[in-house]
């Protein structure tokens, strides 16, 4: 009697659960990680990827990690996320924001970085850092959603402002000793090297075989008061082909997407002792001036009206970005230090200059940094875009010596929005010409400020907008396309955004790209699509534009990459700086000339 008592509970239970619902695995789509450029038109293509009954939750700032496990101890770099997921919570999309090489480098390690939080980080309401009017509330994360973040998930897709090559050559840069290149010699200014890490040749990467002391160089902090010991890059070896340096495991083929082009612009901070509240213009060879240190001073700048030989006087701060940064490395290779033409002269000055990175990290205003006429003048360091904005906004507030300020960064009105619409802050036209607007002003184009040279926001919006996103390019500029000093070639400083990825992965960040795309047709304009795009309001032609591309090499004139090759399925080498070059006849890529660079006195053919 027990035993059918046994078997007819066996069968019961066995009855029971047949007839309960089966947890159904998730499929991670993407998990994206990178530049926050792309960060938030991503997301609201994968939310209409996602399609009816979606969710998405979005992070606290610098709250779920990538990790780096190659090394012991690993590296950890805190970032913001957005996850989307399906009606059924079986697919998953996120993207966890950092900066470029971070973002390289955890897609290219071999094992690639994980991302993950601790429960108490994810088990929250979402903190809605994507406006609800683009894409409605926050939900809460489901629980099989969560358990992906808690056990960790790889990164399987890379987005960048700056070519692989480029990023690769970056971080070998930063993670050497300070110094010149042995292929640079004489020719050198001293800073193929960066100094953060003195256990590798200047300029050189890190070889397989060493030691985790050649691997992971000393982290770059911020000059931000009370962030120093928090805010920092990671500085960690990596290739992009052949073999992973620390684990010696191959590293696969991979693809790169071009997804879009944002100008980075200059921006400034008035209220401090208004100094700078006069200033509409730079060119780059005072912006050279001003973010080398050579001259922390209103004086770097000429007032356009002032008589020939007048200057402003008085220090400034001067924000940079960390060195690994792609907006640093847009901003450094198309403005201060253009890549190099070795065995010629460097071109330009660089912003390292008389800054070693053993030594003034974080870059906090240290004596012999900055040269001003009142000694006021300071450098400092930001970790990340929000910190770049955040140091310029709050240079007079929270900075000891109380100035005016310049930054840059990549415009999007998500990135300005907390200085955007404010007569005490602005953005500077680049010799001359806009990099937003069809001119500088007020009243050119419809979603000007009505105060010129202030950075727009939603406020800003035409009527025909309702005062707020989604507005579509074609109602804020007058031409119907966006950013068009960017799209006619006459403002130099910008940067194509990619996304890199292999696989399955690469197949669906190609139709999160397009749908992306759309987006800034129709909805927030961050940036011009890199192909034609066809939208609700219009079809817009895409960037008629390329950069040359080139040869990259480390210190020692070891190759980084393919060689230059400017579009197309094989395009490959370095562009961050190269020459705009126009599409042939509206429609075809130039496929030359290669080697083509920038410079101070224009064009230059790396040899």
């Amino acid at each position: 009697m027990s035993q059918m008592k046994s078997i007819f509970l066996v069968l019961l239970l066995t009855a029971v659960v047949g007839i309960l619902p089966v947890a159904q695995a998730q499929t991670v789509e993407v998990m994206i990680a990178g530049s926050s450029a792309m960060w938030q038109t991503l997301a609201l293509g994968a939310y209409s990827e996602a399609g009816a009954g979606a969710g998405h939750w979005t992070s606290a700032s610098n709250a779920v990690n990538l990790t780096d496990n190659r090394t012991s101890p690993a590296n950890v770099d805190a970032g913001t996320i957005w996850i989307v997921w399906n009606a059924a919570a079986t697919k998953v999309w996120a993207f966890d924001k950092v900066d470029s090489v971070v973002g390289n480098r955890c897609y290219f390690a071999q094992p690639q970085c994980v991302t993950s939080a601790p429960l108490g980080n994810l088990n929250v309401a979402g903190a809605q850092q994507i406006s609800a009017a683009l894409w409605g509330a926050d939900t809460d994360l489901p629980q099989n959603v969560i358990s992906l973040f808690t056990s960790g998930t790889l990164v399987n897709v890379a987005a960048t402002d700056i070519r692989p090559e480029d990023a690769n050559f970056a971080a070998c840069r930063a993670n050497s000793a300070l110094g010149a290149g042995t292929f640079g010699a004489g020719a050198s200014d001293g800073l193929d090297g960066l100094g953060y890490n003195p256990n590798n040749p200047s300029g050189v990467c890190a070889a397989a075989g060493g030691t985790v002391a050649n691997y992971v160089g000393t982290p770059v902090h911020s000059g931000y008061p009370g962030a120093a010991s928090t805010d920092a890059a990671n500085v960690v070896a990596f290739n992009i082909s052949g073999k992973d340096p620390i684990s010696g495991t191959k590293i696969p083929a991979f693809t790169v997407v071009e997804v879009g082009v944002e100008p980075v612009v200059i921006i400034k901070a008035t209220n401090g002792t208004g100094v700078l509240s006069t200033l509409v213009d730079a060119k780059a060879q005072q912006l050279q001036q001003a973010f080398s240190g050579t001259w922390c001073d209103a004086g770097a700048f000429q007032l356009p009206t002032a008589t020939p030989g007048t200057y402003l006087t008085g220090g400034i701060n001067v924000f940079l970005r960390e060195p690994i940064s792609g907006t640093y490395n847009t901003f450094e290779s198309n403005i201060m230090r253009h890549p190099t033409v070795y065995p010629n002269p460097i071109l330009g000055v660089s912003m390292e200059t008389n800054v070693n990175g053993a030594v003034n990290n974080p870059l906090a205003g240290q004596a012999g940094t900055c040269n001003s006429s009142d000694g006021k003048g300071a450098r400092y360091r930001a970790i990340g875009t929000g910190e770049e904005v955040k140091s310029v906004l709050n240079s007079a507030a929270k900075f000891a010596n109380g100035l005016d300020a310049v930054g840059f960064t990549f415009f999007s009105y998500g990135n300005v929005s907390s200085i955007a619409n404010n007569p005490n802050y602005g953005y500077l036209t680049l010799n001359n010409v806009d990099g937003i607007f069809t001119g500088f002003g007020a009243g050119v184009d419809p979603g000007q400020p009505a105060t010129a040279g202030e950075l727009p926001g939603a406020a800003n919006l035409p009527a025909t907008c309702g005062g707020t996103f989604p507005c579509p390019e074609l109602d804020i500029w007058q031409g119907g396309l966006s950013y068009p000093n960017v799209r006619n070639g006459t403002y130099p400083l910008w940067s194509l955004e990619r996304v890199v990825s292999d696989g399955t992965a690469l197949k669906n960040v190609e139709t999160l790209v397009k749908d992306s795309q759309a987006f800034v047709v129709d909805s927030i304009p961050d940036y011009v699509p890199a192909t034609k795009t066809v939208g609700k309001t219009q079809t817009d032609p895409g960037l008629l534009l390329v950069r040359a591309h080139y040869q990259q090499y480390d210190g020692a004139d070891n190759l980084l990459g393919g060689s230059a090759v400017n579009c197309g399925k094989t395009e490959s080498g370095g562009d961050m700086g190269g020459t705009i070059l126009p599409f042939i006849g509206g429609k075809t890529c130039p496929t030359t000339p290669t080697q083509e660079v920038q410079g101070n006195q224009g064009l230059q053919v790396r040899p």
